[in-house]
């Protein structure tokens, strides 16, 4: 998504391409988003480092609490967990506080990525056919 300008996908499309479980907020799924970050090691504290970019999904492993709690004090439209790890309570607290949908997949980091870059160069094709 990044590097084109009007290409954006909603967080349904997100779902049905990482075959993910929505835990809550399932009335956002109409959402947009526009850019996607991955939280593996961040070095920055979460929220400089993913504030860096709005209406966005952060991919992260389902065990970094501290990556999930950061993104989630940013301007974000989905979190997207990895591993099939659920998320600890505090966490989808906070979500539901925040209104964003929490995405449980059963891959890994990379794996959800490469899954979704596909899905999204596959949309890309198909919008630009329409």
């Amino acid at each position: 998504m990044e590097g084109s300008r009007s290409r954006t996908v909603t967080i349904k499309d997100i779902v049905e391409c990482v075959q993910g479980e929505v835990l809550n907020s399932k009335e956002r799924l109409a959402d947009t988003v526009t850019s996607l970050m991955v939280g593996v090691m961040c070095v920055d504290p979460s929220p400089l480092y993913f504030g860096q970019k709005s209406d966005k999904a952060v991919i992260t492993r389902g065990d970094r609490t501290d990556i999930q709690l950061g993104a989630l004090e940013t301007s974000i439209k989905c979190l997207v967990l990895t591993g099939s790890t659920k998320p600890l309570p505090v966490v989808l607290a906070r979500a539901k506080e925040k209104n964003v949908p929490v995405i449980l997949v059963q891959k890994d980091t990379p794996a959800t990525l490469a899954q979704l870059e596909q899905c999204l160069s596959a949309q890309g094709t198909s919008q630009a056919a329409a």
